[in-house]
């Protein structure tokens, strides 16, 4: 009886030995087809149009773009590939150099897709569908916090100021131009409470009331002072992942678009 007994429970051990194995090589694949599928993203994105790589900041050409601006022909580019790609994200010194998807007539539908649509674990950073780019005061961008460090995982790292400090400034690259957005604020929330503090709704203000009550809560609830705020009329840049200290808790990073020429010391790429 012993002996059956001792068989059964190596049987079970084999077939979930099995079954674990079965679903690692299935995650290592899909990552490393993630990671294919960005690389090549990323470059399209850098190519100049003679096929050649160059930095993304100096990837650009004359455009008559109605604010006079420049249009980026890597940007240019992906959008061929994908209209929906509206923009392209980073932090300098992180893991977070992305494209960004928008699709507002399907809600989340990048939050499990890559660029081409197809299945994603950690999916592409995406701009709310309750967002309108050209005209909102405040670009909302949602991401996975992917245990590799990719995606907006380095979000977190604004809980310390230390971290503030070194990463004050992110660029957002759209076909106006590039933006550069200052830091100021960082903060943890919890959603789906019922009683939430509803910052991914925010995205135009009716009035300077409305805005400047958004900013006080903003600067509120921030985990350290930045010592930089906004005043009505400046743009917005929230972005937002998930934060695992508290049930359903947010990571929320709030920017003001400044002068470009004001964020170039901050860049190092």
């Amino acid at each position: 009886m012993r002996r059956w007994l001792i068989g059964l429970v190596m049987s079970c051990s084999m077939v979930l030995l099995a079954i674990s194995i079965y679903f690692l090589t299935g995650i290592f694949v899909q990552e490393q087809k993630d990671n294919a599928v960005r690389e090549q993203v990323k470059a399209i994105y850098q190519r100049e149009p003679d096929g050649d790589k160059k930095k993304p900041a100096e990837n650009w050409e004359d455009s008559s773009e109605p604010d006079g601006g420049a249009t980026h022909t890597g940007l240019l580019a992906l959008q061929e590939e994908n209209p929906d790609c509206i923009g392209w994200l980073t932090i300098p010194g992180t893991m977070i150099d992305y494209p960004v998807m928008y699709r507002p007539g399907e809600e989340n539908y990048y939050l499990k897709r890559d660029f081409y649509g197809n299945y994603s674990a950690s999916g592409c950073l995406f701009l709310s569908e309750l967002c309108k780019p050209e005209e909102s005061d405040n670009l909302i961008i949602y991401g996975h916090h992917m245990n590799s460090g990719k995606m907006f995982a380095a979000l977190d790292g604004y809980k310390r100021r230390a971290f503030y400090e070194e990463h004050p400034l992110i660029f957002f690259t759209s076909l106006q131009g590039e933006e550069t957005y200052q830091v100021i604020a960082a903060f943890c929330t919890p959603v789906y409470t019922g009683t939430d503090f509803t910052y991914y709704t925010f995205t135009k203000a009716e009035d300077k009331a409305a805005y400047d009550a958004y900013i006080e809560a903003v600067k509120k609830r921030s985990v350290y002072d930045t010592g930089n705020t906004a005043v009505y009329g400046d743009k917005l840049l929230t972005l937002s992942t998930c934060e695992y200290s508290q049930e359903n808790g947010r990571m929320v990073v709030v920017a003001k678009k400044i002068n470009q020429q004001d964020g170039m010391e901050g860049r190092t790429d």
